[in-house]
């Protein structure tokens, strides 16, 4: 038996990554802040954002080419200390960390004023109930939190984008208004007040090792993410600058919610005072989610200390970063001081991208042999040296006492490096345990077996805590035993809430060895599966879902040609359209068989009924190597209805056709037989409890690949009401051949 440490599993998409990035950065800042920066500059404050963008923009491509370079969990900490040491690390750390924190008190700050606007409490107590809420939902690793952040993104972008696009085409211009009130130095000032805003987009960099195709969707998400804002901030600055004086900007409301008004009337301002509300929740969920993730960093690489270290026994999160960090937010909170919080986060921020764009210039220089970014920067080491001044410079714009409370804490980074850190850190930055995590040979070793046999030769078998594995492992061993070639992996899944960090998940899947557990006794069936000579490994990995952790598994390992996974008891054929089961059927770029295991022990006989169809004929397939490697019977049946004077001999003869066809001359041990009835669901259950079948091997039905006008599919009335096991087989093709077929075979009835 050969078993894999757990890795992380690519699971996210372009979608979800963009998601991460506006989900942050598009929240409580533009609501909140757009107002003080017009009051400070005027109309020219959407000028300022602007510049804001593009110089976000230079470090978003910094960003994307250490991300692409070091794909591994962790973002700016882990680029950096991998770049510069851990005492570059033991600041940036601390800075993201404690800038997040600052931040989430100046969104709860936010949510307060605005949910003030519907609740008869004072703001200061519903920041306080909305940061203890957050604090406990992402605690206990509440789904929804992290799900509906998605929607949530998209109804933001929505309404703002619909605000600004009748704002432009119907404007407001106020005569007398100039354009820059007190001079373009005004402009440069709120660079350091608004750029919290834009700081979302490195968040997108903390999930690299979890985005699939990374080369491809961390720079456009992360570079994409940043123009998607700049436009949208822009327009928006323009607009609502155009429609409400610097003068009459309601303090509470914000300045976006008095355009909205001036546009659209109250309709208007209902809207956009449920954006900001929207915005301001999401930006606090988002904000605890990732400092905690942040603190579970550093503690795991003692840069904090080992307290952080801690997933919930029950929760699978890190639950001690989380109270703490929810906490320190909810307290900062009570100051009431939005804009010195925003300026403190943004310093802190400043920090960590001037190290940044450092890191890309050392690596540049370097030239770790290891290090093959798939997005280069431009203009290195120009662009990234004049960036990290300007990040600098960004600070010395920003009051004293921000400046002052972000440079500070900052130097007490440094001191904590000299205190702790520096004894206590584990080493980080080494190539060795990144070439692990990321197990590049796994993949070449994969491709090159792919190319030695001709075929994908791997058996995938995924598991949860509720799967009883023993019947699959017995037919995945019939088949490696037919076939000799065949390597079968039984994927040990665990599934975590979207608050734990894959990276903590991974360190967490050591197999327990006690008697009596679940992992002991498939490392039992797995050992017997070896006596028999059978290639088995077990894999453990942690995933956000089954669907999305089954189907990446099988992008990593391009051997792999079957899934061979079990269809529940409880679930009818209808309700497994709608299951994660429905979703690896319709996704998975290879073959899929499901089993519904009724007390499958040892397989003597199996039957296949034919209707003709590549599902059928992957199903006659099986069938044969299963029976080959258990020395069992099998039959292939076809059932013809009775129209007429039915020729029985000449049906015969195309059914052993047809056999010989798909299975070759080897047909020793194969029967074919040819039953008339009008009812076909009726004559296959006849014909399984005449024959005493052990195993049912039938082509899935059109109803589980697509939404199907026609109910009741013959497959899957037989695989409800067959007195033995039943495996539903699913043959992969390409699109455009599959969708031929299926065209076909929904005429035709049943493949």
């Amino acid at each position: 038996m050969r078993e894999t440490k757990g890795e992380l599993i690519r699971e996210l998409e372009l979608k979800e990554g963009l998601a991460v990035g506006l989900g942050t950065m598009i929240g409580a800042g533009i609501f909140v802040l757009s107002g003080v920066a017009v009051e400070r500059a005027g109309r020219a404050a959407a000028l300022s954002y602007v510049i804001t963008g593009v110089l976000c923009l230079a470090v978003a491509m910094i960003v994307s080419e250490l991300a692409t370079g070091m794909p591994r969990a962790g973002g700016s900490y882990t680029f950096i200390s991998q770049a510069l040491g851990p005492l570059a690390g033991s600041v940036v750390g601390p800075a993201n960390w404690l800038g997040l924190t600052f931040a989430t008190g100046f969104y709860l700050i936010a949510t307060g004023r605005y949910l003030g606007l519907f609740l008869p409490i004072a703001p200061w107590a519903c920041a306080i109930i909305t940061g203890l809420l957050f604090t406990w939902l992402n605690y206990r690793g509440a789904k929804t939190s992290g799900s509906v952040q998605d929607l949530v993104v998209i109804v933001l972008v929505a309404i703002l984008a619909l605000f600004a696009a009748l704002g432009i085409f119907r404007p407001h211009s106020m005569p007398g208004e100039p354009f820059a009130p007190r001079g373009w130095e005004a402009v440069l000032g709120v660079i350091g007040l608004i750029i919290v805003s834009f700081t979302g987009f490195e968040k997108i960099s903390t999930i690299s090792e979890e985005v699939k195709n990374p080369g491809r969707n961390l720079p456009l998400a992360i570079v994409g993410a940043v123009v998607i804002a700049t436009i949208l901030y822009g327009s928006i600055l323009f607009v609502a600058s155009s429609l409400v004086s610097p003068n009459y900007i309601n303090t509470q409301k914000g300045l976006l919610v008095e355009a909205a008004g001036h546009l659209a009337n109250g309709v208007g301002e209902s809207v956009m005072v449920l954006a900001a509300l929207l915005a301001t929740l999401s930006s606090a969920n988002a904000a605890i989610m990732a400092s905690s993730r942040i603190a579970y960093g550093m503690g795991r690489d003692r840069v904090l200390p080992a307290w952080f270290d801690y997933a919930h026994p029950r929760f699978s999160t890190p639950s001690r970063a989380i109270l703490l960090t929810g906490s320190m937010g909810t307290l900062l909170a009570l100051s009431g001081q939005a804009e010195t919080l925003a300026e403190i986060s943004s310093a802190l921020f400043m920090v960590s991208y001037a190290l940044l764009c450092a890191s890309v210039i050392v690596m540049r220089s370097a030239k770790p042999r290891w290090y093959r970014p798939s997005f280069r920067t431009p203009f290195v080491p120009v662009l990234p040296l004049v960036t990290a001044l300007l990040c600098l410079s960004v600070i010395l714009t920003m009051n004293v006492r921000s400046r002052v409370a972000g440079l500070g804490l900052v130097a007490l980074s440094l001191v904590w490096y000299g205190v702790w850190v520096r004894d206590h850190a584990i080493v980080i930055g080494e190539i060795g345990p990144l070439w692990e995590r990321q197990r590049p040979l796994e993949g070449v070793i994969e491709a090159a077996e792919t190319a030695m046999h001709g075929a994908k030769n791997e058996v995938l078998i995924p598991l949860l805590a509720d799967t009883e594995p023993a019947s699959l492992l017995e037919i995945a061993t019939a088949l490696a035993l037919a076939n000799e070639q065949i390597v079968v992996n039984v994927v040990d899944l665990k599934i975590v809430p979207a608050q734990t960090p894959l990276e903590m998940a991974r360190t967490r899947l050591l197999p327990s060895q006690q008697p009596g557990t679940r992992e002991y006794a498939l490392a039992q069936m797995v050992a017997q599966a070896a006596i028999r000579g059978v290639p088995m490994r077990t894999l453990h990995r942690a995933a956000y879902g089954l669907a999305s952790g089954v189907l990446a598994t099988v992008e990593n390992h391009p051997a792999v040609g079957l899934i061979l996974t079990s269809w529940h008891q409880d679930l009818s054929a209808s309700q497994i359209y709608g299951s994660p089961t429905k979703q690896i059927l319709e996704k998975a770029k290879c073959d899929v068989a499901v089993l519904r295991a009724r007390e499958l022990g040892e397989i003597r006989r199996l039957l296949v009924p034919v209707g003709g169809g590549p599902h059928a004929r992957l199903g006659m397939r099986l069938a044969r190597r299963i029976a080959q490697g258990d020395d069992a019977e099998l039959t292939v049946l076809r059932v013809v209805r009775a129209h007429g004077d039915v020729d029985v001999e000449m049906e015969m003869r195309g059914l052993q056709h047809v056999v010989k066809d798909v299975l070759g001359s080897d047909t020793d041990g194969v029967s074919a037989r040819i039953r008339v009835c009008d009812d076909v669901v009726e004559a296959i259950l006849q014909e399984v409890e005449d024959g005493k079948h052990d195993l049912l091997v039938i082509g899935a039905s059109n109803e589980w690949l697509v939404k199907s006008l026609l109910a009741g599919a013959l497959p899957d009335a037989v695989a409800a009401r067959a007195p033995c096991s039943v495996l539903m087989v699913r043959r992969y093709e390409p699109t455009g051949i599959s969708n031929t077929r299926r065209i076909i075979s929904s005429l035709r009835g049943w493949t």
